[in-house]
């Protein structure tokens, strides 16, 4: 079985930069950072492995490289998307949904990225791996963004953000499983409405009652 090959960018380094990155997503989704080589990867852009090094000078750079370039995107089509910025202070349960819903449609559109994503953050539950400090701090970073907007209407909002994040996870790894064969978007809608429910949307939380002074 021959290995793909891609079109070769000539002259521009950003656009060689850039096509090494998206063809990493891809290498990475099927094989994983421990089972992708760097030889195969350059072999793929058309590149010698220096060739290759010359613009990420290691295996482990490459891989946080393709991470953040992941990241920057992902924010970049959530705002192009919805007008939002997915690390504003505070967002209305509508613009949360409008936010989840453009990283799902994005991703739909891209699925060698849930399969990279996936695949990552499988590896990446070892201490020992070099993406775990990345998605560690990407995690409660995501986590408690989403917290902030939740804290005014529901008394867990750290867990709910967290039940938010896993359940998209979840639908993804299904809808994938099951050979894109049912809507995603649409049971996610239902999964958000479960989380939470429209009836806490309409006014914040009651505050505690601390009894009689």
């Amino acid at each position: 079985m021959t290995t793909p090959t891609r079109k070769r960018v000539r002259g521009n380094p950003a656009e060689r930069r850039e096509q090494i990155l998206d063809e990493a997503v891809r290498l990475i989704g099927e094989r994983g950072y421990y089972g992708f080589s760097i030889r195969e990867l350059a072999h793929r852009c058309q590149l010698t492995d220096p060739g290759l090094l010359h613009y990420f000078g290691s295996k482990e750079k490459l891989l946080i490289a393709v991470l953040e370039d992941c990241d920057r995107k992902g924010a970049e089509t959530v705002r192009t998307m919805t007008g939002l910025s997915p690390v504003a202070d505070h967002l209305t349960f509508e613009q949360l949904r409008a936010i989840f819903q453009a990283i799902l449609k994005r991703n739909i559109d891209h699925p060698e990225l849930m399969r990279f994503y996936a695949t990552l953050r499988a590896e990446a539950m070892s201490p020992d791996h070099p993406a775990h400090p990345f998605f560690k701090k990407r995690q409660a970073t995501i986590v408690e963004m989403f917290a902030r907007s939740l804290a005014e209407y529901t008394a867990t909002p750290q867990a709910t953000s967290l039940l938010l994040q896993s359940m998209m996870r979840g639908l993804e790894m299904e809808w994938m499983r099951a050979e894109r064969s049912f809507d995603l978007v649409a049971e996610w809608d239902r999964a958000f409405d479960l989380l939470v429910p429209p009836a806490a949307r309409g006014a914040p939380k009651a505050a505690p009652d601390r009894g009689s002074t």
